[in-house]
């Protein structure tokens, strides 16, 4: 296996733990919120639409300004999609 393949295959399994990471701390949000919400108005955590992200994100800051899971889950995107173009450099994709 050449060197090219070996770093190809490191940064995917990075990109996935950050893509796992992204999701569980955006499921931690939503169950932040849901516990100040009342029964009936609650958010799923089914189905992530891009609106559906941002308001999570706009109530989850408005309800916990001091709350870092945001910052979290942000860093954890941030960190997939530096795996997700490294990988794309390592298969000649890009670059």
């Amino acid at each position: 296996m050449s060197m090219r393949v070996v770093i190809g295959i490191m940064a995917f399994c990075v990109a996935m733990t950050g893509l796992f990471l992204g999701n569980m701390f955006t499921v931690m949000m939503i169950g932040e919120i849901n516990r100040k919400r009342p029964d009936e108005n609650q958010v799923s955590y089914f189905g992530f639409t891009f609106p559906k992200m941002l308001r999570i994100f706009a109530e989850y800051r408005s309800l916990y300004p001091d709350g870092n899971v945001h910052f979290y889950a942000l860093a954890a995107v941030a960190v997939a999609i530096i795996g997700l173009v490294s990988v794309a450099v390592c298969l000649r994709i890009i670059g």
